[in-house]
């Protein structure tokens, strides 16, 4: 893959994960493999955590220790918690 100039390594990285994600190309539940990530983008694997770590801020993935991260399966429960920040948000927007 070709990494643009926008953006940071990580965050290059972490929208190509985002990219693999959403083409299914990993699947929810599965382990995202930083050496495999690492040798297909042709860097080290230091900005694959920190992309990694981006991404777990977003809830997308999870980073369980010393077995690495993998996607995060999506549950009622998380759609409903999603839909509720949603009602918040939106509901300030409305407000201002």
């Amino acid at each position: 893959m070709n990494l643009s100039l926008a953006g940071t390594l990580s965050d290059q990285i972490a929208n190509h994960i985002i990219e693999k994600i959403i083409h299914l190309e990993i699947e929810p539940g599965q382990r995202i493999l930083e050496q495999k990530i690492a040798e297909e983008l042709g860097v080290s694997r230091s900005p694959v955590r920190e992309a990694m770590r981006i991404l777990e801020k977003t809830g997308l993935v999870e980073i369980i220790p010393r077995c690495g991260a993998r996607v995060r399966k999506v549950t009622e429960e998380s759609i409903r918690g999603f839909c509720d920040v949603f009602a918040l948000l939106f509901g300030h927007v409305v407000r201002r």
